[in-house]
């Protein structure tokens, strides 16, 4: 089935038809002049050369500050100029480069120039004074480093990228806001300088700034697609990964989560003589033979592979692995607990030499070290819930075999990492004060698999002072975690991580080498099962929501219209003690399903084209000769591509079209029958474009290959979309195209696919149970257009034909009604449904208004 934009319509400039078939990677945008290029960003290039020449001039002369007063005019415009040091320089002026020239272009240069240097002003004022009532109000918790002059360049490109959001379209601005807010949250906890209060500041201004200038006010949070919440989770895990590192190189140590900044921090640095100290009668502790000051980067290094493994589980996020999601989860909660322990643990003295070690300037309340470290205990707890409460934007469950291997890894790893240290501990116990006996060292075994970062200096009952004890005490908790991060890449981008992708590359041998129906494609997506017959060539592809087996389509195979395969299928659902629901099966299937006696329900219509034949000749296709007439016109270009073909830029417009898509609708994007832009990355899906005159792409389609007997007879349109500044009739132009395209390589089917809930039965022919389908078709009309779909192909003159669901019985219809919005909707909960059914009812009313 499809899915359409029913976005409104207007016209673009474009350049002459043609119709092309892409084998490689193609760069339609016209060259513009330089001197065109320089006359529209003139206030990018003119903010760039201030900064660097007033940076140079800085550096050369060697001063830091040239104002004379706190809130001296001078003093903030020089400042917001003023970089310090070359390397930072050049990538000042790289971000200043991509954040102006994107705000020229989106507002002018005059509203760039205001925003630049009075929104710089204002957030340099406004944190003046922010400085000013930390320190007489709350002297003894500082929040940040003191600022001494006014706001950075780095900040005025921030209060530029939030106002510049207000003029952006609903998804960008939504990026730009969300990133702005992260970039800038995660520099003022982490590291939390002078110049990093300053970037929380300009958010605010820069929103306020956009508003006054004219911007948009809106400032809702948008419906994701499936692809966009795993981009957010997997930056939320990357930002918890990265901070620590962040804390630890550039922090100024005031910083809420500046607890973090301790990474390369030693606990043996500290209490070493106090343990020397304790009653012992063992001799005097010898003379390390190692300086602890040396040893210290070794526990930060440990440190840094716990935030390894959450970087590489963010990208495993990013690819909708499961499995990635719970590991994260996993590594935030044992933090969460590490954090605590420290909190419970730790003495009020041994605070004030943890914040001592961090601090860049005197910071001797140990209370602000314990809300440091409540607040970063309480970090990875919120990140845990949130990956929690959206699990269900990852779909890819692991394979049971590659979940079984990461464990026993893990477990293996850390019996041989406890076995060096109690072998180790044993065999150089004489360069350990005090001496450990049997049962402690036993008792302490776990903590040597600790990042050492991460022990309180009071669980400690002994400690290193010889070269070879050391070694002893910091090599297993290395080996553990090195083990972990490798176990982590093989679990996460094994070749065949993935659950069921044996039997998936089973059932894409199956279907090439057989035949199915339009949907057959369709099997080979994430999230399917598949039951493989065993006396024939035929499968099944199903999933399993509620205790009902919902199969998408009917069999496919060399044998798919063999007897038995239905029979069969049926009684291994009910040897598993499913129900099974065949579902969007096609006229054939549904008579070779008769045996079985069960009752059936049209739930969608499909639409045929004949490519051989049809031509848009009559007045019925009146509106398709219009659309290409006008494409003529106005120069729109259709291009014959693969996702694999497409360039950088083109991949990107064509997710954007698809995420402003899905944010203009009110319920989630729906998967099972629906296609979205997840599964074009497919070398077997073709695309077909549509191109304005400057090579921007204002629609797009996609198809799948319809399986006959071992070849590919015809394709299947699956995704519809686009903007909503395309010319009028930009689908029928792409449509009628595609049927000249697949006429020319000698194709024999086309399906507009499947119209769900749409049916051409007379009222009198209509049961009680169409008549509710009817009711659910307009609440849904709002939302996805699922009739606008059906009359839209009625324009092309097709022959359409029902798409069943046979099931064993009517009473099973609520509960099947259930089952099937999972598999549409996968991880919708009860609360969810009533909140999307609230939804659906204010958008019908809103329309009927």
């Amino acid at each position: 089935m499809s899915q359409v934009s029913t976005l409104p319509e207007r016209s673009s400039a474009t350049r002459d038809v043609t119709t092309r078939d892409v084998s490689r990677k193609t760069f339609s945008l016209r060259p513009r002049g330089f001197a065109v290029f320089l006359r529209r960003r003139l206030g990018t290039l003119s903010i760039a050369a201030a900064v660097a020449l007033v940076s140079l001039a800085t550096m050369r002369a060697g001063s830091a500050r040239v104002g004379t007063g706190p809130f001296d005019l001078r003093d903030m415009l020089l400042a917001l100029l003023r970089v310090d040091h070359p390397a930072t320089l050049a990538v000042v002026l790289a971000v200043t480069l991509v954040v102006c020239g994107f705000a020229e272009g989106a507002f002018g240069t005059r509203r760039l120039l205001v925003t630049f240097f009075g929104g710089g002003i204002v957030v340099g004022a406004i944190g003046l004074a922010v400085g000013a009532f930390e320190a007489r109000v709350i002297p003894a918790i500082p929040l940040n480093d003191m600022p001494v002059s006014g706001a950075p360049p780095i900040a005025g490109l921030l209060t530029v990228a939030m106002a510049a959001s207000c003029f952006a379209s609903p998804l960008w601005r939504r990026r730009i806001r969300l990133g702005s807010v992260v970039f800038a949250l995660t520099l003022f906890l982490y590291a939390a300088s002078a110049s990093d209060m300053y970037t929380l500041i300009a958010l605010p201004v820069g929103a306020g700034v956009g508003l006054l200038l004219g911007g948009s006010s809106a400032a809702g949070v948008l419906r994701s697609s499936l692809r966009e919440k795993r981009v957010l989770l997997a930056s939320l895990t990357a930002i918890i990964a990265v901070g620590p590192v962040v804390a630890t190189l550039w922090g100024s140590g005031a910083g809420l989560l500046s607890v973090y900044g301790w990474l390369s921090y030693d606990p043996l640095a500290t209490v070493n003589d106090v343990v020397c100290a304790i009653g012992s009668d063992a001799a005097p502790c010898p003379a390390p033979v190692n300086d602890y000051a040396e040893l210290q980067p070794w526990a930060g290094w440990i440190a840094v592979l716990p935030q390894l493994v959450l970087l590489i589980a963010a990208w495993g996020i990013l690819r909708g692995r499961r499995g990635a999601l719970h590991l994260a989860v996993v590594v935030n909660v044992l933090t969460f607990v590490a954090m605590v322990a420290l909190v419970t643990v730790s003495e009020i003295d041994t605070l004030e030499q943890l914040a001592d070690a961090r601090a860049a300037f005197a910071v001797v309340d140990a209370w602000q070290t314990v809300l440091s470290m409540v607040v970063g205990a309480l970090l990875p707890l919120a990140a845990a819930v949130i990956l929690l409460r959206f699990r269900s934007a990852a779909q890819i469950p692991s394979a049971c075999a590659v979940r079984r291997r990461f464990v026993t890894t893990v477990a293996a790893a850390a019996i041989i990492a406890s076995a060096l240290a109690l072998v180790g501990i044993l065999a150089f116990s004489g360069g350990f004060r005090p001496w450990p006996d049997l049962s402690t060292l036993i008792a302490s075994l776990p903590l040597r698999l600790v990042p050492p970062s991460l022990l309180p200096a009071e669980a400690l009952a002994f400690v290193p002072v010889t070269g070879a004890a050391q070694a002893a005490w910091y090599l297993p908790p290395l080996f553990f975690w090195i083990a972990v991060v490798v176990a982590t890449v093989q679990f996460i981008t094994g070749s065949r991580a993935e659950a069921g992708t044996p039997d998936r590359e089973r059932a894409q041998t199956l279907l090439a080498a057989g035949s199915g129906d339009t949907l057959g494609h369709m099997a080979l997506w994430e999230g399917n099962s598949y039951w493989f017959s065993p006396d024939v060539q035929a499968a099944v592809a199903y999933r399993v929501r509620g205790g009902f087996a919902v199969t998408l389509g009917g069999p496919f195979g060399q044998d798919h219209d063999a007897e038995t395969v239905s029979r069969d299928f049926v009684d291994f659902c009910e040897r598993q003690g499913w129900s099974p629901v065949f579902y969007s099966v096609d006229e054939a299937d549904r008579t070779r399903l008769e045996p079985l006696g069960w009752p059936r329900l049209q739930v969608a219509e499909e639409a045929f084209l004949d490519p051989t034949t049809w031509t848009p000749a009559g007045k019925k296709r009146q509106d398709v000769r219009t659309a290409t007439n006008r494409a003529e016109r106005e120069g729109v270009t259709a291009e014959w591509t693969r996702w694999s073909a497409l360039s950088f830029l083109d991949r990107s417009q064509i997710r954007d079209i698809s995420e402003a898509w899905v944010a203009d609708k009110t319920i989630p994007e729906m998967g099972f029958t629906l296609g979205s832009t997840e599964q074009i990355d497919d070398t077997s899906v073709r695309l077909l474009l549509a191109r304005d005159a400057h090579g921007r792409i204002v629609a797009f389609t996609s198809w799948i290959p319809i399986h006959r007997d071992g070849a590919v007879a015809g394709y299947a349109l699956d995704v519809m979309r686009r903007r909503d500044e395309a010319m009028n009739g930009v689908m029928e132009f792409l449509i009628g195209r595609a049927v000249e395209q697949l006429r020319a390589d000698g194709m024999t089917v086309m399906s507009l696919s499947g119209s769900p809930l749409a049916r051409h039965a007379s009222p009198e022919d209509r049961t009680s149970l169409d008549r509710g389908l009817d009711v659910l078709s307009a609440l849904l009309e709002p939302a996805y257009g699922f009739r606008s779909l059906a009359n839209f192909k009625k324009k092309f003159q097709p022959e359409f034909s029902p798409l069943w669901m046979v099931y064993p019985d009517a009473t099973q219809l609520p509960a099947i009604a259930i089952a099937l919005i999972r598999c549409y909707i996968p991880g919708l909960t009860l609360r969810q449904a009533a909140q999307l059914g609230g939804a659906l009812r204010r958008a019908r009313e809103g329309s009927a208004a």
